[in-house]
């Protein structure tokens, strides 16, 4: 039997899934940019439960699928650490980006997580450790992640994990340590 989802205090939040709150547009962008077949979507709840699904397939040189956001306006996290949320998944391995920029084509700093199946999980992914990269390609010559100015933010499932997919969220929210 699965828990119910517990709530804890932050002080602020980054990316908010209760559909009254929300102030972001998800945009899905998969591999049909390159002829894949792959579909991704992330829906809100009342509860605030954020729903990321869909199905990634190998076909036509396809193997991910992402969601993108643009943040109402550049949002200035140098006092923070991190993200913390808490999840549940379904095995697969997931990604979160932050951008710099809106543009979808700018380095996007990802971080991988695997939440547990059964029970919430609480993640912590600290700035420091999110990795620069370009069309699912590390830059090595990139700088850190500027959490001064983060404009934009994606989620992402990859690394050719076929089949469908589900990751439930509650609120992405900063911690400092």
């Amino acid at each position: 039997m699965a828990k119910t989802p517990c709530h804890y205090d932050q002080s602020h939040t980054l990316v908010s899934f209760a559909s009254h709150d929300s102030q972001l547009t998800w945009q899905p962008l998969g591999d049909r940019v390159m002829g894949g077949q792959s579909d991704g979507a992330l829906v809100n709840s009342e509860e605030g439960i954020g729903l990321f699904y869909g199905a990634v397939r190998l076909d036509n040189g396809g193997g991910f699928a992402s969601v993108k956001a643009d943040l109402p306006k550049p949002f200035d996290a140098a006092n923070y650490t991190g993200i913390e949320l808490l999840a549940r998944g379904d095995g697969k391995t997931y990604k979160i980006g932050l951008r710099n920029s809106i543009d979808r084509r700018s380095i996007v700093y990802q971080h991988t997580f695997t939440p547990a199946t059964e029970d919430w999980s609480r993640i912590r992914l600290p700035f420091s450790d999110f990795i620069p990269t370009s069309r699912g390609k590390t830059v090595a010559d990139a700088g850190p992640l500027d959490t001064r100015n983060l404009a934009s933010v994606s989620l992402f499932v990859s690394g050719r994990q076929a089949g469908a997919f589900k990751l439930i969220m509650q609120d992405w929210r900063l911690f400092r340590s």
